[in-house]
């Protein structure tokens, strides 16, 4: 499983979003030469795409796991716990997603993340081989 290899790593690339709130459409009729990973592979462009990744656990010698501070938002320990940072800006938490419950998550996310955004990358935690390796 995951915890033989160490914590997953997840990126993310979303469009990005102008300072007057407006949001980069994103349509590609050809996903491969012009969808945001190829955007991305091609050293794409700050005012197109935002970048963000996994925040990396610690190792706490003490209870033998990897751990991330979730201010108390985050009770039970498992793998598809996540926070993503910027790659600009590496100290703020863009969201945070984890177990609370048996089949209970909390999940937060602040600007520019949408809704719908922050949806979407926590579901692709539940699939394994979308988002993470």
């Amino acid at each position: 499983g995951a915890s033989a290899k160490g914590p997953r790593k997840m990126g993310v690339v979303i469009p990005h979003t102008q300072p007057n709130g407006e949001r980069l459409v994103c349509r590609t009729l050809t996903p491969q030469s012009e969808g945001l990973l190829a955007l991305l592979k091609n050293g794409g462009s700050a005012q197109l795409i935002d970048t963000y990744n996994n925040k990396p656990p610690k190792w706490n010698d003490t209870i033998g796991a990897y751990v991330l501070n979730f201010n108390k938002r985050v009770t039970e320990a498992s793998v598809k716990n996540f926070q993503l940072i910027s790659t600009t800006d590496p100290e703020t938490v863009y969201l945070q997603f984890g177990r609370v419950g048996k089949e209970v998550f909390n999940l937060d996310f602040r600007y520019p993340v949408s809704p719908f955004q922050a949806f979407a990358m926590c579901l692709s935690s539940f699939d394994y081989k979308l988002g993470c390796e």
